[in-house]
Parts: structure tokens; sequence; C-alpha cells
């Protein structure tokens, strides 16, 4: 029994708030359509100033009862056209306001902008509603001032005039042959944007040709010069520093051998630069083995005669690394009695040189020179 009377005040309620909607509606629809009806049919709308609770609606939805925004501009549509050129003469004969010296004496700050109907805060204007635009918008009244710009000269054919060529009509609708109505009367000139009493150090200044301005020019300069060079010395000096080999890398870069206790037929092996080098000391068989083969050494896959390989003949120096993927090679094994990598299977003779298997190159030279009779250097 008592919940019947709160179900009926709540439908009634209901009922009110969809018709107050409704109405709402309806007389929304009868502004727009009023405010896109000839300027004769509806009143003229008095000037507004700025104010933070601006009357522009954000409409979210596109419709026909949405005028389109150069129906209902938000400025007076009043303007003059003509050539840049002649509104410059307009701002020289026209009749002035009375000069001021005072920035507050130029306009009151709660006067608004006359020319515009509405406005966003108290420094920001929008002058168009936010609206759709139309494919083919109105043709504007060129004789009343209206403003044709942007799609209203691209989408209608108010550039037109048959008695000029087309480019020479366009250009007319540049944006500085078009001036609002009292834009000469009332457009600012200033003279100085210091009013009078404010100091700002003009009268300390000295001129630029002044013979006491040099000293400080010149000290400036040097000094300058001196900063700049000393940042430049300063950048050269860390980067070469930086690229400097240190003293471990050079001392590694260089490795004398004692060749004396290294026995005929033994492959002694010595580190450089973190690589393995095979020195072997040939016997007389294994020279002669190598050069035997040496009216072949054309055919092979990487040409190199035995004296071409070995600056002594008893002497053979080469990095111990295969130089097919980096293996070690075995000494004194192969199909050849030199070197064999069991990884791939490549053969190498007494003088280093590739002879069988995917390897692509003989065994790497290092660089080296005989100090003397027992001693040698690498790198």
């Amino acid at each position: 029994f008592w919940l019947k009377p709160r179900l009926q005040r709540g439908l009634a309620l209901l009922t009110l708030w969809a018709r107050a909607r409704a109405v709402k509606t309806m007389l929304s629809r009868l502004a727009n359509r009023a405010a896109r009806a000839p300027a004769a049919c509806r009143p003229a709308l008095t000037s507004q100033a700025r104010c933070f609770a601006h009357p522009i609606n954000v409409n979210m939805v596109d419709s026909d009862f949405n005028a389109p925004s150069s129906e209902k501009p938000l400025y007076l549509n009043e303007f003059i056209q003509k050539p840049s050129a002649e509104h410059q003469v307009d701002v020289k004969t026209a009749t002035r306001n009375p000069v001021v010296s005072d920035p507050k004496d130029l306009v009151r700050s709660h006067a608004g902008d006359p020319h515009n109907k509405y406005g966003v805060a108290e420094w920001r204007h929008i002058h168009y509603d936010i609206v759709r635009e139309p494919t083919f918008p109105r043709k504007p009244d060129l004789s009343k001032g209206e403003l044709a710009a942007g799609a209203q000269v691209t989408r209608t054919d108010v550039w037109h005039d048959p008695k000029e060529p087309a480019i020479t009509s366009v250009a007319k609708f540049s944006p500085e042959n078009f001036r609002p109505v009292g834009w000469a009367e009332n457009a600012p000139q200033p003279i100085s944007t210091v009013p009078e009493g404010t100091l700002d150090f003009r009268t300390n200044r000295l001129p630029i040709g002044h013979a006491d301005r040099r000293p400080w020019i010149y000290f400036l300069a040097a000094s300058t010069g001196f900063i700049m060079t000393s940042i430049v010395r300063v950048v050269a000096c860390k980067l070469v520093h930086t690229m400097w080999p240190a003293k471990d890398v050079w001392a590694a870069g260089v490795v004398e051998v004692d060749l004396r206790p290294v026995k005929e037929g033994q492959n002694f092996v010595v580190k450089w630069r973190s690589k393995p080098v095979f020195i072997r000391k040939r016997t007389p068989d294994m020279i002669e083995a190598s050069r035997k083969d040496d009216p072949i050494a054309p055919s092979m896959r990487d040409p190199a005669t035995d004296a071409e390989r070995c600056k002594k003949p008893e002497w053979l120096i080469v990095i111990g690394v295969c130089t097919h993927l980096g293996c070690i090679p075995q000494p004194d094994a192969g199909n050849y009695g030199g070197y064999f990598c069991p990884c791939h299977g490549s053969h190498y003779d007494h003088s280093g040189r590739l002879r069988l298997g995917p390897a692509p190159k003989n065994l790497e030279l290092p660089p080296y020179v005989f100090i003397d009779e027992f001693t040698v250097k690498l790198g």
C-alpha cells in the first residue's frame, strides 16, 4: 500500500521532465531557424562585452537545424575591400582618436570589443561557431560589406569578374585587401612601447661607432677566442688520448722470440696478439719437399712459392689459425705432412700452403723480422 503512491509520484516527475525536454528541443530548433533567416527578417544582435560564460554552442551532432558558421558569424560582418595601398592612405587621412600617453587611457577594461558580438574569456575570441559548412555556401553580398573568404571564395562565384582574368579576380581576395569598417580610424599606431618616465637605459648606451665601445669589444672578442681555443684543445687532447693504444696493447703487439731452444723439425708455439704463432725449424727434407711443389703453385687455391712464404729457408713462421673457421691445426699431420685441421679436413704442406680441404687461403704470415741469427721480432 505504501509503494503505489511513490511510483505514481515518480512517474509524474518523469512525465514532466520529458515534456520540458521536448519544449526545450522545439525552442532550440526555432532559434536555429530564426538564425538562418535573412537579416531583414530577424532582429539585429546587440554588441556584447567579453565574458567567461560565453554563449557559443559546440554542436556534437551535425544536422540541418544547425546553421553553417558562414550564416551566423560571431563578428560584425562589415568589411571594406580595396587594395592595400588605399587602406594605408585611409590611415593617413582618417580622423584619428585623441593621442594618449598612458596605456590605461586607450580603452576601458570593461568596454569589451565593439567589433565582436561574442567573446571567450578576457583575451581570447572565437569568430565562428563550431558547426559544419555546406558544400555550396551562400554567396556573400560584397556591396553590403560581407566578408568573402575561405569556403565562400573557393566554393562560390563571388570572385568571378568577366571583365578581367581569373587570376586577377582571385588576387583581390588576398587578406591584406580586407579591413573591417572603422579600422582606419581606430587602428592603433604606437610610436613607442615604453611610456615616458619608464627607465629603459636607452640614455646610458653609447652609440655604435663610439670610441669607448672598442675596448669592451676587443676584450669580448679576445675572451671568446681564448675560451673557444681552450675548448678545442681540451676536446682534441681527450680524443687523442682516448684513441691512443694502452701500453699493454703496445707490449702485446711486439714480441721478440729467442730461436736457440728450437730444435730441428720442432714446431714451436708462441703467443702474439692473443693468437698462436707456429715457428718451425724445417729439416732439409721439408725444405726440399716444399720447393719441389713450386712448379704447381700457380694451380693452388692461394698461389705462393716456398721462397715467398719463408724469409729464411730453415724457418717457417705462420699464424696457427685455420683460415676456414678459426680452428687450431695439428702439426706433422695431414696428407702433406705439414699441418692438418681435424675440424673440417684442411691439409697444409711444410710451407703452410693450403693443399686440400675447405679452407680458402694459406696459413696467414705475421709481420716479422730477424733481429739477428737467433732472434726474431713479431709485429
